[in-house]
Formats: structure tokens, C-alpha cells, sequence
């Protein structure tokens, strides 16, 4: 059986459109738990061993203002000790692990 990592998701952008794409890409990717805000999803989801970066990426080609969102995905799968914290804004991810 595959370890699953578990992803701690949050956006945040003014740009309703992509709030509705990104909360439905979760849901049928992931089957996520979603919590959505006025301007803002929170979501959990698993991942086979390590964060989803060719799904992420996916998700991310599709969004109409990628400069104006803020993502931030904390991934951990902790009996492999992996850990990985990225964060999306001004159109460039910063990976912190």
C-alpha cells in the first residue's frame, strides 16, 4: 500500500472565476474537503507519497489571473519524514523545503 502525504491547501484572490475553478479541480481531482470563503478556499487532500506538483501545475495553467492569487500548500507524509511548503504569489512559486 502507497504512503499518502496529506495537503494543507489555501487560495486567496478576488477573482471569482478561478475560486470556482479551483474548488471544483479539488473536488474532482483530490475529492477534497473544500471550505469556501467569500475570496478564499481551504482545502485537505491526499497525495501518493509527496506533494501533487504535475496536478498543482495543472490547476494553475488554468487560472485566469495567476497574478493576482496567493496559494500556499504545506504537503507532509510524516512516516517517510517528508515535509514540502510552497507558496504561490505574483505568478512565481517560492518552495521553502
Amino acid at each position: 500500500m502507497a504512503n499518502c502525504a496529506t495537503n494543507i491547501f489555501y487560495a486567496r484572490t478576488e477573482n471569482r472565476a478561478d475560486l470556482d475553478k479551483i474548488e471544483a479541480f479539488l473536488d474532482d481531482v483530490f475529492n477534497a474537503y473544500v471550505n469556501r470563503q467569500i475570496d478564499s478556499v481551504d482545502a485537505e487532500f491526499t497525495s501518493r507519497w509527496e506533494y501533487p506538483e504535475e496536478e498543482i501545475n495543472k490547476l494553475v495553467e488554468s487560472l485566469e489571473a495567476k497574478d493576482e492569487i496567493y496559494i500556499r500548500i504545506l504537503t507532509h507524509e510524516l512516516e517517510d519524514e517528508y515535509v514540502s511548503f510552497r507558496i504561490f504569489s505574483q505568478g512565481e512559486w517560492d518552495i521553502k523545503l
